[in-house]
């Protein structure tokens, strides 16, 4: 699967690509937690190293399930606890996490590990143990929620303790347990700034639905995935008619989420999924979403409106001589940016208030009992194929 696969799992842009294959050799061994400096468009959120915590006793060691060398997972019961090194940080007690193909890729195909041993997991919930000098809006015991950067050995998820910047934790919904908030991070951020940024659907965070408008379908292709069923939800709430593609096994959950017409795959080519597509929005399908792979992605363009502006974001990537016709923006969603501009917040807020008012639920869940030793299972579980449409979550409380 190689650059493909990469490709599918990172959503990362062509140069994402190029940095990683000049880095594809294996990661120098290293018996320091520290982490890889970034670069210079990324110091706004890395982090100096002064003493800036408050007073609160943390156990100087923890477990971790680390990468200890290549395509090798360990549990290391006294690896070092992370240190707040930033006023702007929050040390966050881990309660559950959420897994996704990326996890295990990285580690099978040996990217996006800096070095070893390396911290890996990119979402998850717990409550603040610590807080940096200049937070105030969170303090010890609150129920919080994140997304994190691979790059900063202190964020990964699959340990006991986590450190993020503040402008990347938000808070529980009263109305969600730490199983349910530890998949907002990948899967819940990535629909809402697919949607409110790379698609400009006018972003809203109170409970009145944007009124519906003549050219407003949406073409969603692969639409069980846990990214689709949020899209699905929040692009319906504010407006837009969902076609939404699927197997026979996830009609129903995919119409239960608000798509109003839903296209089944089985046993149909790809030409034959379009036509049916474009029997229901005709030339009026001016967005859309693919999340499979590089060549239905180029089938989904070829449903969507050839007479009007189109917006097209495939999350599973183009192939990479692919153009698009003149007439289609092709966005290039990179999630990084929820972590690099401290304004991207706007989508976390925006994406909590549609949950606590319930307009956006969470999707159902498979959690794993046992803690960060269920990983390793739930990752292989991820690559034994399709979830049905669930969630795997590991939780880490006893």
């Amino acid at each position: 699967m190689g650059l493909v696969g990469f490709l599918k799992s990172c959503f990362a842009t062509k140069s994402d690509i190029e940095e990683i294959q000049s880095s594809r050799q294996a990661p120098t061994t290293s018996t320091k937690t520290s982490y890889t400096p970034l670069t210079s468009s990324e110091k706004s959120v890395k982090l100096i190293a002064v003493p800036t915590t408050t007073e609160i006793s943390t156990p100087p060691t923890q477990t971790a399930l680390v990468v200890a060398a290549k395509h090798t997972y360990k549990i290391d019961d006294v690896f070092p606890t992370p240190d707040i090194q930033d006023p702007d940080e929050v040390l966050i007690r881990n309660h559950a996490v959420g897994l996704n193909p990326i996890d295990w890729k990285s580690v099978d195909w040996n990217f996006c590990l800096p070095t070893f041993p390396w911290v890996t997991g990119r979402e998850m919930s717990g409550v603040v143990e610590q807080v940096g000098e200049n937070v105030t809006e969170f303090k010890r015991g609150d129920r919080v929620w994140t997304s994190t950067y691979y790059r900063d050995i202190r964020s990964g998820c699959f340990q006991d303790y986590v450190i993020s910047p503040r402008h990347t934790v938000k808070p529980i919904p009263n109305n969600l347990s730490f199983e349910d908030a530890a998949c907002l991070g990948v899967c819940g951020l990535t629909a809402a700034m697919t949607l409110w940024k790379w698609l400009e659907v006018p972003i809203f965070n109170t409970a009145q639905p944007i009124s519906k408008t003549d050219d407003n379908f949406l073409l969603v292709w692969g639409g069980s995935s846990i990214t689709s069923q949020f899209i699905i939800q929040i692009a319906t709430y504010s407006g837009l008619e969902v076609i939404a593609v699927a197997s026979d096994k996830t009609r129903d959950l995919v119409r239960g989420l608000g798509a109003r017409h839903v296209v089944t795959r089985d046993n149909k080519s790809n030409e034959e999924i379009v036509a049916e597509a474009r029997a229901i929005g005709g030339d009026r399908i001016v967005k859309g979403v693919d999340v499979v792979g590089p060549e239905t992605a180029v089938h989904c363009i070829s449903a969507l409106s050839s007479s009007l502006p189109v917006q097209f974001a495939p999350l599973s990537f183009l192939p990479e001589d692919f153009v698009a016709p003149s007439y289609i923006t092709v966005q290039n969603v990179e999630m990084k940016w929820f972590i690099l501009e401290k304004t991207s917040e706007i989508y976390a807020v925006a994406l909590n208030k549609l949950l606590e008012e319930g307009v956006v639920k969470v999707p159902r869940l498979e959690v794993l009992n046992g803690g960060l030793r269920m990983i390793e299972e739930g990752l292989n579980m991820h690559k034994r194929g399709d979830r049905g449409g669930k969630k795997l979550i590991v939780s880490l409380r006893s």
